[in-house]
């Protein structure tokens, strides 16, 4: 009977080791990317960006996605029921505590100067 207990329980500590890293999410996100990751925000237009490493953001308070894709940040949000998606090229200053972000299809808008919170 002894014997028994001593395989489950070797067993049961087997199986726990193997299994404890199954619930952890990889930290390999490259700089560039973690660069970006936190609470943004701009005085002018009142517009909060929060990015997180799981690639989820909000933005105006709209949930959405984002990515860098050709050296430029794609956020894609959902607004109202409708997908929408805003492409910047970005540049940091200020130790990346700066972050200005140009729309590349509008011709209107300069862009956002947003801060690190």
């Amino acid at each position: 009977m002894k014997k028994h207990l001593v395989i489950i329980g070797i067993v049961a500590i087997l199986v726990s080791v193997g299994l404890s890293g199954c619930n952890q999410v990889s930290n390999a996100l490259s700089p560039e990317k973690n660069r970006f990751i936190g609470t943004w925000k701009n005085t002018t237009s009142y517009l909060t960006l929060d990015l997180f490493s799981d690639g989820k953001c909000t933005m105006w308070s709209y949930p959405g996605t984002w990515d860098l894709k050709d050296g430029k940040l794609v956020i894609n949000l959902i607004s109202v029921g409708v997908s929408l998606t805003y492409t910047y090229i970005f540049i940091f200053f200020d130790n990346d505590k700066t972050l200005k972000l140009i729309p590349t299809t509008s011709t209107t808008s300069s862009g956002y100067v947003l801060y690190k919170q």
